[in-house]
């Protein structure tokens, strides 16, 4: 239910509660200012506290009125619990660092500070009061990767990340020729570490000029980038950049197929035509195909191109076809079965 938090100072009656008084009230959601939306006694208050005040069956002891402030005294059903209990639990859902938990068939809210980010887990016990509180045990190596993984993927932010790394050489579509590319990808700064173990050239590297100029957000950036590209695989996604042409700049991927033969997907938005995607991929032995996928129809313009070894044809573009582009999105679900809660 949607609340209008502007409503409650107008509609607070605090004449049947004093200081000192205890209560129950539920958690309705967060107000303005650090302040919680509590239900008391069967009504919607504003109220500010130093504790964290998410959940239901809270315990609370009133200090003030005026304006409403609280402590919270016990979390009811943490009652059920001792600490050093090790019990099995399904993580619903995230907020603000307190979690939503099934134990036995029951709701809970809890904290879990080292959460690997799996929706089922084993825990134990460390707290009971003022919140549960549980430790994660039993994280395998592979857990704790993900873990990392999917808390970078979860804020990679594909715009940025591309207005990032344009600062630091992003492949110019002025010189889009196969030995550029190759290049230009190779210093992206993806294959640093890489470079490092082979005792290889770092000249150029876009990794080592982030670390040069003590550029955090391109380093991010360049993070983010290489855990997308690792959790996808064989393939491989970046970023083109253009101020000459008559289109935004471009995104490329390329992915390996089922004959272990690389396909080239590009996305591109055109002044006049709009949304575009390329893709060009192995047709026969020396041979291409080309399918230019748009929402205008462009099969006439298309059919007068003579490209030697490739066939160019045209298809309408579906919303569904841009999802390939969504790499975060992509990763997240893709992550061998891995749940990502928060």
């Amino acid at each position: 239910m949607d609340i209008n938090i502007s409503a409650y100072k107008n509609s607070m009656q605090y004449n049947s509660i004093n200081a000192g008084d205890i209560v129950y009230a539920s958690s309705v959601k967060a107000g303005r200012d650090g302040s919680y939306i509590l239900n008391i006694n069967g009504r919607n208050m504003e109220a500010f506290s130093k504790d964290l005040l998410y959940g239901s069956n809270l315990k609370l002891m009133i200090l003030k009125t005026n304006p409403l402030e609280v402590e919270l005294l016990k979390q009811q059903s943490s009652s059920l619990f001792h600490i050093g209990d090790k019990l099995p639990v399904k993580i619903l859902s995230a907020n603000n660092g307190i979690f939503s938990v099934e134990i036995g068939g029951r709701i809970y809210q809890a904290e879990i500070p080292a959460n690997s980010g799996s929706a089922k887990i084993m825990a134990e016990v460390i707290k009971t009061e003022p919140v549960l509180t549980l430790k994660e045990i039993n994280i395998s190596s592979k857990q704790t990767a993900l873990a990392v993984m999917a808390k970078e993927i979860a804020s990679y932010n594909q715009k940025e990340t591309a207005a990032v790394l344009k600062e630091f050489g992003a492949i110019h579509l002025s010189s889009f020729m196969a030995d550029d590319i190759k290049k230009t990808l190779k210093n992206s700064g993806q294959f640093f570490e890489y470079k490092l173990s082979k005792g290889l050239s770092l000249e150029g590297d876009m990794k080592l000029a982030a670390y040069t100029q003590q550029n955090s957000s391109a380093e991010s950036a360049i993070t983010k980038q290489q855990i997308a590209n690792v959790l996808m695989g064989s393939d491989f996604f970046s970023f083109f950049e253009n101020d000459e042409f008559d289109f935004d700049d471009c995104i490329i991927r390329v992915a390996k197929n089922n004959s272990n033969y690389y396909s080239v997907y590009i996305y591109m938005n055109f002044t006049k035509i709009g949304e575009t995607i390329i893709s060009i991929t192995r047709h026969y032995e020396n041979s291409y195909l080309i399918t230019v996928r748009s929402k205008v129809n462009i099969m006439a313009e298309l059919s007068r191109l003579r490209i030697k070894n490739c066939k160019v044809v045209w298809k309408e573009m579906q919303d569904k076809d841009k999802e390939f582009f969504q790499i975060k999105k992509e990763n997240l679900k893709e992550m061998n079965g891995f749940e990502r809660i928060g």
